[in-house]
């Protein structure tokens, strides 16, 4: 795949992203803040910048490690 190229169909995107298709059409469908693309004919074409930015406003954020030591301890104590 040529990096040069600014618009990318869904298989090129697949490759680039490392997501399949189906999460790629899910991401296009979103009720609230979708990716954005457009369709050509049948064609689906995502410019590669605006990818990069989507991508970057749903970076995972964690304010705090995840304490699994406590969710299981209250999980078992939920069971007991």
């Amino acid at each position: 795949m040529p990096r040069d190229r600014e618009w990318l169909g869904l298989r090129e995107l697949t490759a680039y992203a490392s997501v399949s298709e189906r999460t790629l059409r899910s991401w296009l469908h979103r009720p609230v803040d979708p990716l954005p693309g457009v369709q050509v004919g049948g064609k689906i074409l995502i410019r590669r910048s605006q990818f990069d930015a989507w991508l970057e406003q749903h970076r995972v954020r964690q304010t705090r490690p995840l304490d699994v030591d406590g969710i299981v301890d209250e999980l078992v104590g939920e069971l007991r």
